[in-house]
C-alpha cells in the first residue's frame, strides 16, 4: 500500500494556468470564449470564434517561498521556463450570411494542449528547539510488532504486514524496544531536537483536447471536448533532526507518479441579449490510471561508534488507479461594444467524491483511504473575476482576480496504514490561494500578441508527521508561497 489521501489531493486540487490573455483576466473566460485556453473551462466558447487561428504561449515561473517554524525563518527560491498551451482553432462557416439570427451559422474544431497544473516547487522549513520528535512517532507506529519481524534477516521489507517506517527506524536505532513488541524513541526523557525539513516538487498535468462547438443564431452556442490527460510528478524530500543530547538524523523520500486518464466535457453559452452573455459547463471525472515509485534513504549518527547510512532494498512500485471529481462552472459576462468587458465566473470541484480502485476497478482495497478523502478533503470552490478595456482599437489592458477556497480540512490529519511502504509521514494543509492578474494586449489584422502577469500567493500549514497520539504535539509551520508567472502568447490568423 502507497497511496494516500493527500496523494490524491496533489493531483484533484484545481489551478489556473492559460494563455496571457486569460490569465490576464485571472481566467474569468467561461461566458466570454474566443481563447483557446477558455476552450477547458467551457468548450462552448470555442463557438465564438469568427475565424482560424494559432496560438503558443511561453510561461516564465519566479517563485518565493517563506516558512515559519517556532519563531524561526526561512526562505526558498525557485525559477523556471516553460509551455502553458498550444491552440488550432479551425473555423467552419455554414452560413453565407454570418449575421444570421438562425441555424447553424459556424461548426468550429478545436486541437488545444493546455498545461493545467504545475506541481513545481521549492521550500525549506527550518525550526528550533522542540520535544516532539519523529522517532517517538517512529515508536507509536511500531507498536504491536516484534523484533524478530523487524530484522534484516527476515526480509522485513517484503513482509506485507510490518510498514517500512519501523523498519528503518528500527535498523537505524532510532527505536528502543520496552517489551517482546513495544517501542519507544531513542531520545531520553525531555530531550529537545531541532528539525529541518526541505521539499523538491516538479511535473505537471497536461490535457490534450480535441473540440466542436457550434455558433447557432450568433445567440446560442454548445460545445464539447474529448481530453487525454497525463500525469507526470516527481518529489525528492529530506526531514532532518538533531539530537539535544548529541547526534541526528536524516531521512530523504523520493516519490514519482506517471499515468494518463481520460474526460469529456460539455457547455453552453446563451446571449439573451447583446450586452450579456451567460455561460454554464460541467466536466466529468477523469479515471486517472497511475503508476507510484517511492524509495528512502536514512542517515544516522547516534554516537562515534554507531552511524550508518543505509537505502530501503529497492523502490516500491504500484499501479492503481485514481477517479477525480465532478466540475460544474457558472459565468456570466458584459460586454460594452468594443470599448471592454466585465466577467465573473463560479466553479466547484466535488473533490470529496474522489475515490482509488485498483486497475480493475475495485475499491475494496481502498476502503479506509476512501473513506479518509470525505472527512479530510473539501470541495473547492474558485471564483474569477476579469475586466478588459480597449485603449484603442488594437490596445487593451486588462486585470483580474481569483480566490480558490482550501482543497483539504483544515483538521485534517495525515494517517499512514499499518502495512504502508511510504515513509514520507510529513503533509501540507491548503488554508487559502489568491490569484492577483495583469495583463496588456495588442492585436492587428492577422497576429496578436498578449502579456500577462499573475501572482499566486498560497498560504499552507506543514506537519512533519502526526503528533495526535504522542506526548509531545508537535508546532506546525506556516508556509507562505507566491509564485510570479510572466506570461507571453503569440496567435497568428489563418
Amino acid at each position: 500500500m502507497a497511496q494516500t489521501e493527500f496523494d490524491a489531493l496533489k493531483m484533484v486540487q484545481p489551478d489556473i494556468v492559460g494563455s496571457a490573455r486569460y490569465l490576464g483576466m485571472a481566467g474569468a473566460f467561461g461566458a466570454l470564449g474566443g481563447d483557446a485556453s477558455a476552450i477547458k473551462d467551457n468548450p462552448a466558447g470555442l463557438g465564438i470564434f469568427r475565424t482560424s487561428e494559432i496560438s503558443a504561449t511561453l510561461n516564465v515561473m519566479s517563485q518565493n517561498s517563506d516558512a515559519k517554524w517556532n519563531g524561526s525563518l526561512t526562505n526558498d527560491n525557485l525559477m523556471k521556463t516553460g509551455f502553458n498551451n498550444f491552440g488550432f482553432i479551425k473555423v467552419n462557416s455554414t452560413s453565407q450570411d454570418q449575421n444570421n439570427s438562425s441555424g447553424l451559422i459556424n461548426s468550429n474544431w478545436a486541437f488545444t494542449a493546455n498545461k493545467i497544473k504545475s506541481f513545481d516547487r521549492n521550500s525549506t522549513i527550518s525550526g528550533t528547539n522542540q520535544l516532539s520528535s519523529i522517532t517517538d512517532y517512529m515508536g507509536y507506529f511500531t507498536q504491536g510488532i516484534a523484533s524478530t519481524d523487524l530484522s534484516s534477516a527476515n526480509k522485513p521489507y517484503d513482509n506485507i504486514n510490518v510498514p517500512w517506517l519501523s523498519v528503518i527506524g528500527y535498523q537505524g536505532f532510532l527505536i528502543n524496544p520496552t517489551g517482546i513488541s513495544s517501542w519507544e524513541s531513542l531520545l531520553n526523557a525531555n530531550e529537545n531536537v531541532k528539525p529541518t525539513y526541505n521539499i523538491r516538487e516538479s511535473g505537471a498535468i497536461n490535457e490534450y483536447a480535441i473540440s466542436w462547438a457550434g455558433n447557432f443564431g450568433n445567440s446560442l452556442f454548445i460545445g464539447t471536448s474529448a481530453n487525454l490527460k497525463s500525469i507526470d510528478y516527481y518529489k525528492t524530500s529530506q526531514y532532518s533532526e538533531s539530537f539535544g543530547g548529541g547526534g541526528g538524523m536524516s531521512l530523504t523520500n523520493t516519490v514519482s507518479t506517471t499515468g494518463a486518464g481520460f474526460s469529456f466535457d460539455a457547455g453552453v453559452i446563451y446571449r439573451p441579449i447583446d450586452i450579456l452573455r451567460l455561460g454554464i459547463s460541467a466536466h466529468s471525472p477523469t479515471f486517472l490510471t497511475l503508476t507510484d515509485e517511492n524509495s528512502a534513504n536514512l542517515d544516522y549518527y547516534i554516537s562515534s561508534t554507531n552511524n550508518g547510512n543505509f537505502d530501503t532494498p529497492t523502490a516500491y512500485n504500484s499501479s492503481y488507479m485514481l477517479a477525480t471529481p465532478w466540475k460544474v462552472d457558472a459565468s456570466a459576462a458584459l460586454i460594452f461594444g468594443k470599448n471592454g468587458l466585465l466577467s465573473a465566473e463560479y466553479s466547484k470541484s466535488y473533490s470529496t467524491n474522489s475515490y482509488f480502485t485498483t486497475t480493475n476497478g475495485d475499491t475494496s482495497g481502498y476502503t479506509d483511504e476512501n473513506n479518509g478523502m470525505k472527512s479530510m478533503l473539501q470541495d473547492v470552490q474558485t471564483i474569477k473575476f476579469g475586466a478588459e478595456y480597449k485603449v484603442s482599437n488594437s490596445l487593451a489592458v486588462r486585470v483580474g482576480f481569483a480566490n480558490m477556497s482550501a482543497g483539504s480540512n483544515p483538521y485534517a490529519d495525515k494517517l499512514l496504514r499499518p502495512n504502508t511502504t511510504r515513509t514520507d509521514v510529513e503533509y501540507f494543509v491548503d488554508n487559502n490561494t489568491n490569484f492577483y492578474t495583469a495583463g496588456i494586449g495588442y492585436r492587428l489584422t492577422n497576429w496578436y500578441i498578449d502579456f500577462a502577469y499573475v501572482n499566486k500567493a498560497t498560504d499552507e500549514t506543514f506537519y512533519p508527521y502526526n503528533s495526535n497520539n504522542l506526548t509531545y504535539k508537535v508546532n506546525p509551520a506556516n508556509v507562505k508561497t507566491n509564485t510570479g508567472n510572466f506570461v507571453l502568447t503569440v496567435g497568428l490568423k489563418l
